[in-house]
């Protein structure tokens, strides 16, 4: 391991990129009190200040198998020390293809004896290990994270994974089980098939059952057990405005939220009227940028249904609708749109005129 600590060439600030000049480096034995197990392990100190996994500091180290330069974030070189990993990922296939070494200790015999094992091999034993724990353990692992049967059923919604750097999913195979080096002991894994490499599943860009719009979740697991996908404003107004899904005579999702929107959203169709969800315009209250919804859209008009429920009203006398109007307005201005507010007591009036522009 001294000779892991050693292969430091470098360090420096993640946040400025400056360098840090290494006057003193050592390892030291002790209890970690975030240990779950409650055993001792090594800590780095550098310069007299210890190295935690925080830290805003990227640690470059020369390779002792391959030589070559490999920087990487504290957690990844704690990790190096504390499993006596003396060699690199990028190394593993010469020291696979390279002739036996005698002269190597049985400690580091066996450290690259797993180090040159395949992710599908790894991925083989995880599972055989998994399946030796007790079913309660399996059950209790498998109440957070997704199955393989989980993720085949929200496939459909996944736009890409890890903040859109993997966007062909074509090639991505999903493993529920896959046996780590920490305390954890087992956790999910995403493997990508054309580069032969595995990753986690972090910041997926996932599309919602109801609008139909993208956003940026945490993790894949938040959608265990959900029957539908919803972004978080739906799974507010499913709630509270019970919105609804529907498609337009193209097959296309359409959200509605009440009898008088279904309605609309019925004569569209029969009246042979391309419908698609309306945009989301911006607008700002109380120094805090929003997003109004309009319902629908057909070309270059926007129409917003109202059948003056009681958080209409409130939305008039308060204000609010009335900033709406404006950033509504400036919208239109600047695209180009038409904006139609239809109620109860224009129906006939403003279906007439969309009958009569659809035809033109």
């Amino acid at each position: 391991m001294q000779a892991i600590l050693d292969s430091i060439v470098e360090i420096h600030k993640k946040s400025t990129n400056e360098l840090i000049p290494i006057a003193e480096r050592r390892l030291q034995f002790e209890n970690s009190k975030y240990s779950a197990t409650n055993q001792e392990i090594w800590h780095i100190y550098l310069n007299g200040d210890k190295l935690r996994k925080a830290s805003d500091l990227v640690v470059t180290y020369c390779c002792i198998g391959c030589g070559q330069r490999n920087s990487v974030c504290p957690t990844q070189f704690l990790r190096k020390i504390r499993g006596c990993k003396s060699n690199c990922f990028k190394c593993t296939l010469d020291i696979h293809n390279s002739k036996p070494n005698h002269n190597l200790k049985r400690e580091d015999v066996e450290d690259t004896a797993n180090s040159i094992q395949t992710f599908i091999q790894r991925r083989q034993m995880s599972i055989e290990s998994f399946e030796s724990y007790p079913k309660d353990y399996q059950t209790a692992y498998f109440l957070k994270h997704l199955t393989n049967d989980d993720y085949n059923r929200i496939r459909k919604n996944i736009v890409s994974l890890c903040d859109g750097k993997y966007d062909n999913l074509a090639n991505i195979e999903y493993w529920s089980v896959y046996k780590t080096n920490n305390q954890m002991v087992f956790t999910t894994m995403m493997y990508d098939k054309e580069c032969d490499t595995i990753f986690k599943a972090n910041q997926p860009v996932i599309r919602c059952d109801n609008c139909n719009d993208t956003w940026r979740a945490k993790s894949l697991d938040i959608c265990k057990n959900q029957y539908k996908i919803m972004c978080s404003k739906c799974k507010l107004c499913n709630k509270v405005f019970k919105i609804r899904p529907t498609t337009n005579i193209k097959g296309e999702t359409i959200v509605f939220q009440s009898k008088l929107e279904k309605k609309f959203v019925d004569w569209c169709n029969e009246n042979s009227i391309v419908l698609h969800n309306g945009p989301n315009i911006e607008y700002t209250r109380a120094n805090k940028v929003h997003k109004y919804r309009v319902d629908f859209q057909i070309g270059n008009v926007l129409i917003e249904i109202k059948d003056y429920h009681i958080w209409h009203k409130k939305q008039v006398e308060s204000g609010l609708w009335g900033i709406k109007m404006e950033a509504t307005n400036e919208y239109c201005k600047i695209n180009n749109k038409v904006y139609y507010l239809i109620t109860p007591e224009n129906w006939s009036d403003k279906i007439g005129e969309l009958l009569v522009i659809n035809k033109i």
